[in-house]
């Protein structure tokens, strides 16, 4: 296609239909500013509007890639011609619809993989001790007035949370041992043993999700 021949040629059919460049382009549904490139062969219409185009200029499409109007009937060229472009449009349109299922696909396998991945490195951590969001929750209440919060979970200890950086443990302590007359003895491992001289309570830790500590405090003592 010779853009600066069809460009003429869209030029003269539309004056002489008495059309203007804004009165073309709304019939076509595009800006007047496509319809004056065209006409400066700056480009070529689009695949998708010849037909309509030759409507509207009532000439035939093989004229508009000429740019050139033909004097015989070429019924049989312009039929070829249109099913060509037809063609061309349902096959376009069948490519970037595969395109776009291919993206949507390909875009789910991906997501699911992260996630999987994700599963597979931080789950151990996260879901060490069940459910999570309990614990998460009650670590969103900590800060400088609240060193450690109680998880509510069901569980036959008492259950709390705290920062391992700076959680101040010994303010949990204060109020489930000292402040009920116990006094440290020892830790041994991951407990924390206190006494009162009778009974021992045994507080254990535990590290969860490298941040925080989880303490279990049981609700009965032992006798020494």
């Amino acid at each position: 296609m010779d853009n600066i021949k069809t460009g003429n040629l869209i030029k003269e059919l539309r004056k002489e239909k008495g059309m203007t460049q804004k009165d073309l382009a709304d019939k076509l549904h595009i800006t007047d500013r496509a319809v004056s490139k065209w006409e400066r062969g700056l480009c070529a219409p689009d695949i998708s509007l010849l037909e309509p185009l030759s409507e509207i200029l009532e000439v035939k499409v093989t004229d508009l890639i000429s740019g050139e109007q033909s004097a015989e009937e070429e019924k049989e060229v312009e039929t070829k011609v249109l099913e060509a472009i037809n063609y061309s449009e349902k096959e376009l349109k069948k490519k970037t619809s595969i395109w776009k299922r291919r993206v949507v696909i390909i875009s789910a396998v991906a997501g699911v993989m992260l996630l999987l991945w994700i599963a597979n490195l931080w789950s151990p951590v996260i879901f060490q001790r069940g459910n999570p969001i309990p614990y998460l929750k009650a670590a969103m209440d900590i800060d400088e007035n609240n060193y450690y919060v109680k998880v509510d979970v069901d569980d036959t200890n008492a259950i709390y949370i705290s920062l391992r950086e700076g959680g101040k443990c010994e303010a949990l302590f204060h109020d489930v041992a000292y402040s009920k007359g116990f006094e440290f003895l020892e830790q041994a491992g991951s407990g924390y043993i206190f006494s009162d001289g009778k009974n021992r309570l045994v507080i254990s830790s535990e590290i969860y999700m490298g941040k925080f500590i989880v303490w279990k405090v049981p609700t009965h003592t032992f006798a020494e």
